[in-house]
């Protein structure tokens, strides 16, 4: 087992956390939008204040979130093994993501299929960028140290 330092845990927790923020908006505009409304592309482009909003926005409400899984994946880097860590890691990412829409958009149940879309394409892109954001620059992904 490898020790990992503060500034391991916390870059790569900032990492995963920007990179969730910025991907999932873009992927929603994406897969809502063009492949599922039938937008055009140049509507997309306008609408691009509002997907700046939307990544404030989930920026801000999810900062609680990933102070929790920074905690998490700090004390079981140091403890358990890389592989598990981020295993545990994607486990909390699914449930924070689910947690934070359900609070912070009441009534989620009640809006139907496309509302459950959101959260499933937040909760994918957390989960991808747990396993593709490396602990350590120019470490691979998938390294098992």
């Amino acid at each position: 087992m490898r020790l990992y330092t503060l500034k391991d845990t916390v870059t790569y927790s900032i990492k995963v956390w920007l990179s969730t923020a910025l991907a999932a908006p873009l992927l929603l505009f994406l897969i809502l939008g063009i492949a599922i409304n039938g937008t055009q592309a140049d509507e997309i482009v306008q609408a691009a204040p509002m997907l700046g909003f939307m990544v404030v926005y989930g920026l801000l409400l999810s900062i609680p979130a990933m102070i929790v899984f920074w905690l998490i994946g700090h004390t079981l880097f140091k403890r358990s093994s890389y592989r598990n860590t981020k295993s545990v890691l994607s486990v909390y990412g699914l449930a924070s993501v689910w947690v934070s829409f359900y609070f912070f958009d009441k009534g989620l149940p009640d809006r139907g299929p496309q509302q459950y879309l959101w959260v499933l394409i937040y909760a994918c892109t957390m989960l991808g960028c747990v396993w593709i954001v490396p602990l350590r620059s120019g470490m691979h992904p998938s390294a098992s140290p």
